[in-house]
C-alpha cells in the first residue's frame, strides 16, 4: 500500500481557508499518511471547514482559547497563501460567519469539546458551550456564497478533491506551494519528532538497524498515524486513508466518524454498491478502534531489530507476563493437526503498558512471511524457550504445535486463558463459548481487567467483521456469503489492519488473563466437601489445570502409532460386508418391487418411499407420501432403456409400498416417519442379518446345486423358527404370515447391518489412515481439550474418545493401534470409578460395603435388589464369584451372570443410569416397559441405598438455591436460575446436579492419576510417557525389556493420585495390562 505526504491540487483556494494551515506544513513534519487511491472525495465546504478547525488544534501544541488566539490571528492575516484581499476581521471570512473574536473562540471550542465527547468541557476563558454539532441558529451563522479568485462560486455547493496514490512509497507529494521547502527536511525532521526525550537513545537503536529503504518509511507512517490531524494536509489525508481502508465515501462532504447518519458507499471490486445507512456509523468506529493500535505496535521485519528486541525482552522485561499469538497459513484448523501442518506468517507478544519497545510502543508484531521467514523466527527462539519468561496463550496447544514445527521448543508456560475462562464458568456454551473473540467482548468476563485506559477494551474482532466482503454473483450484485482472502493476502494487501487485527489477539489475550486471574482470586475453592483455608480457586488452577494443560500438550506431541495396513484390510472387508448385507436386504425387497433391485439403500426418501409409501404426514394430515414414486439412480448395470442405442449415466426406477403395514415408531421434525438406524431396529428388534431368507450366491449357483444346498437351507429355517417371537422387532407382525415377518425382520437387520458398517468406515476406519492427522512419524496426534461441563476430557482430530465398544468392534480397530518397533503398550483402566465417587460422596454403606467385598458390583447388585437371586445363591445354586483353581476349567454351579443375566443387565443399567440422573420415564423408554414396572425397579435399588436419594436430593436443593455444584476437588458448574424454567428445563438441571459430581470428580481423579504418572521420576528413567486418556482409561508406551515394572508403577500411582494417597472412602480398583497393540491390552 503506497505511503507518502499527500496533496491538495494547486487549483485557487477558497478565501475561507485559513492560511496558517499551509504556514504550518513548513514547519510541522508529521504530515506524512497513507494516500488513497484515484478517488474523488465530495465534501460540503461548510462541513469540512469546520472539521479542519478541530485540525488545527490538533496540529500546534497552543489551545483554541483566547490566550493562544492572538497567534493564530497573526499568522492568519500575515499568511501570502490567501487567494485575494486579506479577510475582513483578520479573522475567517464573512461567508462562515465568524466576524468577530467570539465567534471564533465559541467555534474552536465547540469542536474541541465535540472532538472530546465531553458535555462540559470549558475554555480558558472559562465560558461554557452547547453540547451539539449542529448549534447553528444565528442569522449570521449561515454560510454565503463565495468565489474563488478565478470566479467560480463555493459555498453549499460541493468542492472535489483529487487524492491521488503514490506509485513510489517513499516519494512525498506535498503543496506545490511548499514542496521545496518541506521536501529537503522532511526525512529528519521525522526521525527528530520520532524520537522522544525519554526513549531517544532506545529509538535510535532500533533505527540503526532498519532498512532504510522500507522500515524509516514505516516509522514516518505510524508516528504520523498518531498525529493524524495535525494540519490540512493530514485532514484530506486522514479522509483518503479512511477511503483506502474503509472504502467508503461519506454523502454530504460529512466525515463517517462526525456525520451519524450519512449514507456510506462501500466499493468493492472497482464497484459502488448502495448500502443500508441505519447502524453503519458504527463501522467506522470500529475500524478506527482497531488501527489506531498500530502506533502502540513496533513492526519487526529485520533481524537486527528482531536481535534488539530478543534481547529487551530477556534483560528488561522477563518479569512481566507475555501474551503470544500466532497467525498461520496453510492449515485447516478444523480437519488438520497443528503438528507438521501450518505456516507462521506473523506473531505478536504483548506484556502490557509498561514494556517500551522505542516511542511508547508497547506490542510487538514480528512479520515472519515477508520480514525474513524461519530466520527471524529464530532469533526468537531464546525468548519461546526460556523457561522464566512467563508466557500466556489463548489456545496453548495450537501455538505450541505450530511454534515446535520450526525446530523451538516453547518453555515458560504460564497460563492458558481458554483453560481458565472454563475453570470459571464451565456453561457458556449457550453464552457464546470459550473464543477470544466471545470472551473479550463479554464484559461480565472482562470487568476485573486492569487496564490503564478503559476506552483501549476494544476486544478480539474476527476475521469476518474487518475483512470480509460479500461474494459477487455473475451479474455483479452481491451474495449473501460472505468470503474472507487467504491470511498471507490479507497480511500483505490490508497491512495496517492486519497488524493491528494480529496484534489486538496478543492484547486481548493479556487483558483476558488479568481479567480472569483476578475472578478466580476471588472464587473460594473447596476440597472434598470442605473449605480450602486461604485458597482460591487460582491456587486450584496454578496447582491442577496448569501442569495438566502442560502436560496434554505433550501427550498430543506424542501421538499414537496406527497400522495403515491393518486399516487398509479391514476397510476391503467392511465394504465387501457391507455390499452383502446391501445385497440381502435388496433381494428381500425386490419381491414386493422388482425395482427394489436397483435402489440407493442410503436414500431415507427412497426407504421411506418403500416402507410407509401412502402415510399420511403427522404434522400435516393434509399431506402424505404417494404409493409408488420414480427415482433417478445410477445406470450401474449399464441397462439399455427402449428407445436409446446406448445405455445412460442415470436410468429411472419406481419404488412402491411393500403390502405390509409397518408401523411408524419414530417421526423427523417435518413429521414423516423416520428411517434412522434407531427407527430401523424397532422395526427389525434384536434379531440377526446372518438369519436372511435367501442365500446371496443363489443366483451364480445353478439348479443341482442349489439343490445340494436344500438341506442346509432347511437347517437354517429351522434355526429361524428357534428364534423366540420375543426378539422380533414390530415388522414381524406387519405381516399376515409369521414367515414373512421373520423374513422382513432379517432384511430390516441387514439394513441395520449395513448403517452400522458405514458408520464404522466413515468415523474410524478412513480417517485414521488420513495424512491430515498424521505427523511427519506417521503417528496420529489428536486434540485432546478440557471442554466439557463436566470436566472430562474429550478429542478431536480424530476422536479416539468415541471408539466403538468392544462387543460392537466387529472390525477390531483398536487392534490399529500399535507400539513402536521394541516398544510395549499398558492400557490401565478404573473399574466402575464412577460408581465407586458415587459410594463416596453419598457415604452409602451398601455400595461401601460390596465395593469392599471386592467381585463382580453389579452381580451384587441384582444380588440385593432380587429375593429369588438372594434365595438360589443361599442354597448354591448359582455362584456370586468363582475363582478358578489350578486345574479347573468351569465353575461347579452356573455363575450368578450367566443364570440370571437378565436381572444382571438390569441391575447394572440402573447402577449407571441412577449414577447419572436417569428417570423411571428414561428407563421405562430403554427397557420397553410401562413407566410403574420402572419405577418398581428403581424403588427395588434405592431400598437398599438411602443414603443415594438423600445425596441426590441435597444436590438438586443446591442447585436451585446456590445455582451451581461442586466436584470432589471444588471445581463448580454453574446452572441457570430454575425459577420460570419449563418442566423440561428444570429436568435437565436436576439431571445435571445428580451428573455433575459424578462425572467430574472422575475427570479429578483421572487427571491426578495422570498428573502422578507424569511427574513419577522412575518412568521418566525407563523411558515411558503417557499417550493417550480414553475417560477412565491411560495408555502409555515405553520399552518393553521394562513392561511389567512400568504397569506396576502406573497401577500404584492410580490407586493413589492424591500425592501419593487415596482421600477416597473406597479402594479404587486398577487392572492393568501390557501388550503390542491397544485391543489385545483390553
Amino acid at each position: 500500500m503506497a505511503t507518502g505526504v499527500s496533496s491538495i491540487h494547486t487549483r485557487p483556494l477558497r478565501p475561507s481557508f485559513p492560511s496558517y494551515y499551509f504556514s504550518l506544513l513548513k514547519s510541522c513534519p508529521r504530515s506524512s499518511v497513507m494516500a488513497s487511491s484515484s478517488r474523488s472525495f465530495w465534501a460540503s465546504s461548510k462541513a469540512f471547514h469546520r472539521h479542519e478547525i478541530c485540525n488545527i488544534q490538533r496540529c500546534s501544541t497552543a489551545s483554541m482559547c483566547s490566550s493562544s488566539f492572538q497567534f493564530r490571528r497573526d499568522t492568519f492575516y500575515n499568511s501570502s497563501l490567501v487567494d485575494g484581499k486579506p479577510l475582513r476581521g483578520g479573522y475567517v471570512t464573512e461567508g462562515y460567519g465568524f466576524g468577530n473574536k467570539q465567534s471564533w473562540i465559541e467555534e474552536a471550542e465547540m469542536f474541541k469539546r465535540f472532538r472530546a465527547g465531553g458535555p462540559s468541557t470549558k475554555c480558558k476563558d472559562g465560558a461554557g458551550l452547547n453540547t451539539s454539532y449542529e448549534r447553528r441558529t444565528r442569522k449570521d451563522a449561515e454560510p454565503k456564497i463565495q468565489t474563488f479568485s478565478d470566479g467560480r462560486e463555493f459555498g453549499k455547493e460541493k468542492i472535489q478533491m483529487q487524492l491521488t496514490e503514490m506509485e513510489n512509497p517513499r516519494k512525498e507529494l506535498v503543496t506545490q506551494n511548499s514542496r521545496n521547502s518541506m521536501q529537503s527536511n522532511f526525512t529528519e525532521e521525522t526521525k527528530r519528532h520520532l524520537l522522544s526525550s525519554k526513549s531517544q537513545q532506545l529509538d535510535e537503536l532500533l533505527l540503526d538497524g532498519v532498512d532504510d529503504s522500507r522500515e524509516v518509511t514505516s516509522l514516518k507512517i505510524l508516528k504520523t498515524r498518531n498525529n493524524m490531524q495535525s494540519n490540512v494536509e493530514n485532514g484530506v489525508s486522514q479522509l483518503a486513508h479512511k477511503l483506502s481502508q474503509e472504502k467508503t465515501f461519506a454523502q454530504n462532504g460529512r466525515h463517517a466518524a462526525i456525520a451519524k447518519n450519512v449514507a456510506l458507499y462501500p466499493e468493492i471490486n472497482g464497484r459502488t454498491t448502495d448500502v443500508p445507512t441505519q447502524g453503519l456509523e458504527k463501522i467506522p468506529s470500529l475500524y478506527e478502534r482497531l488501527t489506531s493500535l498500530y502506533g502502540k505496535v513496533l513492526v519487526v521485519n529485520t533481524v537486527p531489530v528482531a536481535k534488539k528486541v530478543v534481547w529487551m525482552l530477556r534483560k528488561w522485561y522477563s518479569h512481566l507476563v507475555h501474551a503470544c499469538d500466532t497467525e498461520v497459513a496453510k492449515i485447516d484448523v478444523k480437519q488438520e493437526t497443528p503438528v507438521d501442518h501450518g505456516e507462521i506468517i506473523c506473531f505478536s507478544i504483548f506484556c502490557g503498558p509498561e514494556a517500551d519497545f522505542g516511542n511508547g510502543k508497547s506490542c510487538i508484531w514480528v512479520d515472519v512471511l515477508d520480514g525474513g521467514g524461519k530466520e527471524i523466527l529464530a532469533e526468537f527462539a531464546p525468548f519461546f524457550e526460556d523457561p522464566s519468561i512467563k508466557k500466556v496463550w489463548h489456545n496453548y496447544s495450537f501455538d505450541h504445535h505450530i511454534v515446535q514445527n520450526y525446530g523451538l521448543k516453547v518453555s515458560g508456560f504460564h497460563a492458558d486463558t481458554m483453560h481458565m475462562a472454563r475453570l470459571w464458568d464451565s456453561s457458556r456454551r449457550a453464552k457464546g463459548g470459550y473464543s477470544l473473540e466471545a470472551l473479550t467482548g463479554d464484559s461480565k468476563v472482562m470487568s476485573g481487567a486492569q487496564l490503564c485506559n478503559e476506552k483501549e477494551l476494544i476486544g478480539k474482532v474476527s476475521m469476518k467483521t474487518i475483512f470480509g466482503k460479500k461474494k459477487l454473483k455473475k451479474d455483479g450484485s452481491e451474495g449473501k456469503l460472505t468470503t474472507i482472502a487467504p491470511v498471507e493476502v490479507l497480511q500483505r494487501e490490508e497491512r495496517i489492519a492486519w497488524i493491528c487485527y494480529s496484534a489486538l489477539d496478543a492484547i486481548s489475550t493479556l487483558k483476558l488473563y488479568e481479567s480472569l486471574k483476578s475472578k478466580l482470586s476471588n472464587k473460594s475453592w473447596e476440597i472434598n466437601g470442605k473449605p480450602a483455608s486461604g485458597k482460591s480457586m487460582l491456587d486450584f488452577y496454578q496447582k491442577y489445570w496448569q501442569p495438566f494443560g502442560e502436560l496434554l500438550v505433550k501427550m498430543e506431541t506424542e501421538g499414537m502409532l496406527v497400522d495403515r495396513a491393518y486399516l487398509a484390510e479391514m476397510e476391503k472387508l467392511a465394504k465387501r460386508e457391507q455390499e452383502v448385507a446391501v445385497n440381502r436386504f435388496r433381494k428381500w425387497a425386490s419381491r414386493y418391487c422388482p425395482d427394489a433391485k436397483h435402489m440407493n439403500v442410503g436414500s431415507d426418501t427412497q426407504l421411506r418411499q418403500l416402507l410407509f409409501g401412502g402415510i399420511q404426514n403427522r404434522k400435516d394430515p393434509d399431506e402424505s407420501l404417494p404409493l409408488e414414486k420414480t427415482f433417478k439412480v445410477p445406470n450401474v448395470d449399464k441397462v439399455i432403456e427402449e428407445g436409446k442405442k446406448a445405455p445412460t449415466k442415470f436410468r429411472n426406477i419406481t419404488l412402491k409400498k411393500i403390502n405390509a403395514d409397518f408401523t411408524a415408531e419414530m417421526h423427523t421434525a417435518s413429521g414423516w416417519p423416520s428411517v434412522s438406524i434407531d427407527a430401523l431396529k424397532i422395526l427389525a428388534g434384536k434379531v440377526s442379518a446372518e438369519f436372511d431368507f435367501t442365500d446371496d450366491t443363489e443366483d451364480s449357483l445353478s439348479d443341482d446345486e442349489i439343490g445340494d444346498n436344500l438341506e442346509a437351507n432347511t437347517d437354517q429355517e429351522q434355526e429361524k423358527l428357534d428364534v423366540s417371537k420375543s426378539a422380533y422387532g414390530t415388522a414381524f407382525t406387519a405381516f399376515t404370515e409369521e414367515a414373512e415377518g421373520r423374513e422382513a425382520c432379517h432384511a430390516i437387520a441387514a439394513l441395520c447391518e449395513v448403517c452400522a458398517i458405514d458408520s464404522l468406515i466413515s468415523n474410524f476406519i478412513l480417517p485414521l489412515q488420513g495424512n491430515n492427522i498424521s505427523g511427519k512419524d506417521g503417528r496420529i496426534h489428536c486434540s485432546l481439550n478440557i471442554n466439557t461441563e463436566t470436566g472430562r476430557l474429550s478429542a478431536r482430530r480424530p476422536n479416539l474418545q468415541n471408539q466403538p465398544a468392544l462387543e460392537k468392534d466387529r472390525y477390531k480397530i483398536r487392534q490399529a493401534f500399535i507400539a513402536a518397533p521394541g516398544n510395549s503398550l499398558i492400557v490401565a483402566d478404573y473399574g466402575q470409578l464412577e460408581l465407586r465417587i458415587l459410594a463416596h460422596l453419598a457415604n452409602c454403606k451398601s455400595m461401601l460395603d460390596a465395593f469392599k467385598a471386592g467381585g463382580d458390583f453389579h452381580s451384587r447388585t441384582a444380588l440385593n435388589m432380587y429375593p429369588h437371586i438372594h434365595e438360589a445363591v443361599d442354597k448354591k445354586q448359582v455362584l456370586l464369584e468363582w475363582d478358578p483353581q489350578p486345574g479347573e476349567d468351569k465353575p461347579p454351579v452356573p455363575l450368578l451372570k450367566d443364570a440370571f443375566a437378565s436381572e444382571r443387565r438390569k441391575a447394572k443399567m440402573l447402577n449407571f443410569s441412577i449414577a447419572y440422573g436417569k428417570t423411571p420415564v428414561g428407563l421405562a423408554r430403554d427397557w420397553k416397559v410401562s413407566v410403574e414396572e420402572a419405577r418398581d425397579t428403581v424403588n427395588l435399588w434405592y431400598k437398599e441405598r438411602q443414603e443415594v436419594l438423600i445425596w441426590q436430593g441435597k444436590r438438586k436443593e443446591e442447585a436451585r438455591e446456590k445455582g451451581c455444584v461442586r466436584t470432589l476437588l471444588g471445581r463448580a458448574r454453574t446452572f441457570p436460575s430454575v425459577a420460570g424454567a419449563t418442566y423440561s428445563q428444570r429436568g435437565h438441571i436436576e439431571r445435571a446436579a445428580i451428573n455433575t459430581p459424578v462425572q467430574g470428580s472422575a475427570a479429578d481423579v483421572a487427571m491426578c492419576a495422570m498428573l502422578e504418572i507424569s511427574k513419577n521420576a522412575r518412568l521418566k528413567e525407563l523411558g515411558w510417557r503417557l499417550l493417550l486418556q480414553v475417560h477412565d482409561e491411560v495408555i502409555l508406551e515405553g520399552p518393553s525389556e521394562s513392561a511389567e515394572v512400568a504397569k506396576a508403577i502406573v497401577v500404584e500411582c492410580m490407586s493413589k493420585p492424591f500425592n501419593g494417597r487415596n482421600i477416597l472412602k473406597v479402594d479404587l480398583a486398577v487392572d492393568a495390562k501390557c501388550a503390542q497393540n491397544w485391543y489385545a491390552a483390553k
